[in-house]
């Protein structure tokens, strides 16, 4: 005959068993339907970036062979023209020109932007770094020459150290011990891991020209002298270093940029005689042979965005343009999803 106590107790220890069983069953299914729940979102932003993958893609090349047919309506190609000048009213066109004008499809969900592939610091011209610096700039201008120093060791062929360069000891004491590349560049991004770039490159990097191509086939013929940056695609760092702007200044040419761009206002408009005179002499207002398609895809409720960018030359009588012999396919410098 079994103590009563005793069977309290089993029928306790036994409950609890089953409570801790229980538990331990319910925690596990809490995590699987939060996994599950994870993947399905996980599911859908893929789905979804992979739809605003294409659908950029696709507005980048309309825009491209808009800019293309917009180039074989009008010889005149320069930057600031409207859709009210006289021959595109004629022809109701609008401008689609390396501007840096919005144009947008699906309803504003998706926008493009036309801009000057050449602009920025071209790795192939390094003594360019000294084009906009004034003499008087004594330690930027020893602060390029150092930076220089460093470049040339970075891409020449042998271990001879410039006065200020860097061979393959100091890199490996800066924990770098495959480096220099001791040959040409290939990818802009290599810029990076050289020491003080920042100080001394003033906006953007430009593009590395694909094998065979460079930046003398979209413009201006060898040996002469190097093309001033197009005023709509500079970075707001170049327009005040070229044109010596206090911070005041800057927003002000900033602001008439974004009118532009936003409103179609013109410059004349928007800034004083003297200014836009300066920026008239210091910039190009001629549109390049050689654009960058920028296509921003969002969700309906801009949480999500897919930005496309692609860079091609835009000149169809150069051979350059294609990138085999039949001239069946079209050459493409870069391009990048984000």
């Amino acid at each position: 005959m079994s103590h009563p106590r005793t069977d309290q107790h089993d029928s306790g220890v036994a409950l609890i068993m089953v409570l801790g069983v229980l538990a331990a069953s319910m925690l596990l299914i809490a995590h699987l339907m939060l996994i599950t729940e994870v993947i399905a979102k996980e599911e859908m932003v893929l789905t979804t970036k992979s739809r605003l993958r294409y659908q950029a893609e696709s507005a980048a090349e309309v825009t491209f062979w808009m800019h293309l047919t917009d180039r074989r309506l009008f010889s005149n190609r320069r930057l600031g023209q409207t859709a009210e000048d006289e021959l595109r009213a004629a022809k109701d066109f609008e401008p689609w020109m390396l501007d840096r004008r919005p144009h947008a499809f699906d309803n504003g969900l998706v926008l493009t932007y036309l801009s000057s592939g050449e602009e920025g610091f071209k790795i192939s011209e390094p003594a360019s770094l000294r084009n906009n610096v004034s003499p008087d700039e004594v330690d930027l201008l020893d602060e390029i020459n150092i930076f220089l120093d460093v470049l040339d060791d970075y891409t020449d062929s042998d271990d001879l150290r410039k006065l200020n360069g860097m061979e393959g000891d100091e890199y490996l004491t800066e924990g770098f011990p495959t480096l220099p590349r001791n040959g040409k560049i290939e990818f802009r991004g290599e810029i990076y891991w050289l020491p003080n770039w920042r100080n001394v490159i003033t906006g953007e990097i430009a593009i590395v020209p694909p094998p065979g191509m460079s930046f003398q086939v979209t413009g201006g013929r060898r040996g002469a002298a190097a093309p001033k940056a197009s005023f709509y695609s500079a970075s707001p760092e170049l327009i005040q270093r070229v044109l010596d702007l206090s911070d005041s200044e800057l927003a002000e040419v900033l602001e008439a940029r974004q009118q532009w761009e936003e409103h179609g206002t013109a410059l004349d408009d928007s800034l004083d005689i003297e200014l836009l005179s300066k920026i008239r002499s210091a910039f190009n207002f001629t549109e390049n042979n050689l654009a960058v398609i920028t296509a921003a895809a969002y969700q309906q409720d801009r949480e999500l965005r897919t930005c496309y960018r692609i860079t091609r030359e835009t000149d169809i009588s150069k051979a350059t343009f294609f990138s085999d012999r039949s001239r069946q396919t079209l050459s493409i410098w870069e391009r990048t999803v984000e």
